[in-house]
């Protein structure tokens, strides 16, 4: 049976040296704040001993629940690649995902760590914040869990358009599964143009899912197409935004 879908979220992000930069945690926080306040109030029975949220801990179900297992990070991130394969294609297991982590860094991220045969493996790592902040927790999984996708080479820049779409996804996964009634977008510049383009080019075309997969068959992923391969995909798209979504998102924002 499926595990329970408690209406909570919990979310993940991502740097380099074998990681790769994402979100900020000050972003995701702002994301969320408005809309999350309320829910910081988990359940009960999602709480550990000292009160807190425990993301990590599975709890059986009671009868009739209609499940066997309560949610947690683990499980919500294999709910979050499902959708995101059903949308837009199978995740590239070039990669071996061991699993979540928290970190005392700045910011969430996926870690590349190298065990003497090279960076083969990958780790999502949240702010340690996101460790009893479900809501903040469960955008930055999904989030990042998009860049699992086909995931950059260990130490590069994703692009600004992966990083718009990563904001996009992770929102609507975020409103899908009544997470929050309605996600509030990136509010950082960068962050928040980045969304706005990508988010306009979904109201444009009903297809966008579609279009997106395509794209990714055509193009390996997100993060190493031209200006004139993005133009391809979405014809309506102006020259100067199709230049921009093409760019390095590091770079973009230095």
């Amino acid at each position: 049976m499926e595990p329970r879908l408690v209406p909570l979220p919990q979310p993940v992000f991502v740097p380099a040296s074998g990681t790769r930069h994402s979100i900020p945690d000050r972003v995701a926080a702002a994301m969320l704040l408005a809309l999350f306040m309320g829910a910081l109030l988990a359940p009960t029975h999602l709480r550990a001993a000292d009160g807190k949220t425990d993301l990590m801990l599975a709890r059986d179900c009671g009868k009739g629940d209609g499940c066997t297992q309560t949610w947690t990070l683990t499980s919500r991130l294999g709910h979050i690649l499902e959708s995101y394969e059903k949308r837009l294609g199978p995740v590239n297991r070039a990669y071996r995902l061991l699993g979540i982590e928290f970190t005392n860094g700045p910011r969430p991220r996926i870690w590349y760590p190298n065990f003497g045969s090279g960076p083969k493996s990958i780790i999502i790592q949240l702010t340690h914040r996101a460790r009893t902040a479900t809501e903040l927790a469960l955008f930055q999984l999904a989030h990042e869990a998009f860049h699992l996708l086909n995931p950059v080479t260990p130490g590069a820049s994703a692009s600004v358009l992966e990083e718009g779409l990563a904001s996009y996804f992770a929102t609507r996964y975020v409103e899908a599964n009544a997470i929050a009634e309605k996600a509030q977008p990136p509010r950082e510049a960068a962050y928040k143009s980045a969304y706005e383009t990508v988010a306009e080019l979904a109201a444009r075309y009903p297809d966008f899912d579609q279009r997106l997969r395509r794209f990714r068959e055509l193009n390996g992923g997100f993060s190493n197409a031209s200006p004139d391969e993005i133009r391809a995909a979405f014809p309506s798209i102006k020259a100067r935004d199709a230049g921009r979504l093409a760019a390095s998102f590091e770079k973009a924002t230095n």
